[in-house]
């Protein structure tokens, strides 16, 4: 069975809002569409850039194009690993798997297309590079964006909520077993 946590929060004079955790919101129809959508419209832009030249007029289309993929491509793994973005470490793995297909990437930009040899060796290594900022900028944006849908809504001061923060805590014990904090702590 598919356990689903909705947590609705209450703020001070406010409707209840609710907020869905990421495996809830990678099963979301919309956002599948967005993510098939948003791969077209970069394909589009990619292959309409190359078909129109659009790359050598315009300086910065290489850069729009890698940094769109980029956010497009934490999409799909988003939708296909939603665990990869629960860590508070999401940023680094998920740039550092957006940097490897970016990487791949840029090996069969090297080793299939005919457009980089008029350039030097130097150029390709910097074009490489800075398409490699961007294309990890984008993906970053992505998990911002998905952090942006899943985040808890601060709490008002004299909520429910914020009553309830004000409990004891307690502590694990080296069994695993939790006890109560004491008032000294």
């Amino acid at each position: 069975m598919d356990s689903v946590q909705h947590v609705e929060h209450t703020t001070h004079g406010s409707e209840p809002q609710v907020t869905m955790n990421r495996r809830e919101l990678a099963r979301k129809p919309w956002l599948w569409v967005f993510v098939g959508v948003w791969a077209v419209f970069v394909s589009a832009l990619h292959f309409g850039g190359l078909a129109y030249d659009i790359y050598t007029k315009l300086w910065w289309w290489d850069l729009l194009t890698h940094t769109l993929s980029g956010f497009g491509v934490a999409g799909v793994l988003f939708l296909v690993f939603p665990r990869l973005f629960e860590d508070t470490r999401a940023p680094v793995v998920v740039g550092t798997l957006i940097l490897a297909i970016g990487a791949g990437f840029e090996v069969y930009e090297y080793l299939f297309k005919d457009f980089w040899y008029g350039w030097s060796m130097a150029y390709y290594v910097e074009d490489t590079l800075v398409d490699l900022v961007v294309d990890v900028l984008g993906g970053l944006v992505f998990v911002a964006f998905v952090n942006s849908l899943t985040r808890r809504p601060t709490v008002a001061v004299g909520s429910k909520l914020e009553a309830a923060s004000t409990e004891p805590s307690k502590r694990l014990r080296s069994d695993g077993g939790e006890q109560p904090q004491s008032e000294t702590d």
